[in-house]
């Protein structure tokens, strides 16, 4: 018996039984039904408002546009990420050479600067006072 403990990693069991497509495509489902879902509600209560047949109005748009939204959404997912992954990278001058790490002669640099921006000022001791 050894004392040391396997650190391999364990397979997780999915709680979605069968493909893997079901639970790539189930945050997408979820998402566009509700979200058509509220839409489709508040769209009827605008146009019809509150009558005896607003809920079958409203079971019947929802029931064709939640169809339509959901393909076009899981379709376009991959694009969107790669838009968004896109637009929130951080933006490295170009000018600035990029070095790892603080180097002992940026203090003072960095202090000013920081000092600069606070709207501070710094005040020098005279050493006639000593």
């Amino acid at each position: 018996m050894s004392a040391y403990v396997s650190v391999l990693p364990q397979k997780i069991p999915r709680q979605i039984a069968g493909s893997k497509s079901l639970a790539s495509m189930l945050p997408t489902m979820l998402s566009t039904g509700v979200i058509t879902l509220v839409a489709t509600a508040v769209m009827r209560l605008l146009w019809l408002g509150f009558s005896n047949d607003f809920f079958g109005a409203w079971m019947e748009a929802w029931l064709t546009t939640w169809p339509i939204a959901f393909p076009v959404a899981y379709m376009l997912r991959p694009m969107l990420n790669h838009v968004s992954r896109s637009m929130s990278q951080p933006v490295v001058p170009i000018a600035l050479p990029v070095r790892q790490g603080l180097m002992v002669s940026d203090i003072p640099h960095a202090a000013a600067e920081a000092t600069r921006i606070a709207g501070l000022q710094v005040k020098s001791l005279s050493a006639s006072r000593y």
